[in-house]
């Protein structure tokens, strides 16, 4: 999970999204509210597990610089 986790989580949501949709096409019997409600928290929750583990895998720059090339951090002293 640590190269492609945004890759896997939405691979997780959507098998069980489709899981819930084989589940109630073969019975389960929920209403189509409820059917939503508990997608948009599968949703929710995947998004939330996303930001967290993605935001701890960002690194910034060794050398930030803007589209003319001048240093967006001041130079420390060497």
């Amino acid at each position: 999970m640590k190269r492609e986790p945004v890759a896997i989580i939405n691979a997780i949501i959507a098998l069980i999204e489709a899981g819930i949709a084989v589940a109630v096409g073969f019975g389960l019997d929920w209403s189509g509210e409820q059917v939503a409600l508990v997608m948009a928290a599968v949703v929710a929750l995947g998004t939330v597990i996303k930001t967290v583990l993605v935001r701890e895998q960002v690194t910034p720059l060794a050398d930030p610089r803007n589209a003319q090339g001048v240093r967006l951090v001041p130079e420390s002293p060497a």
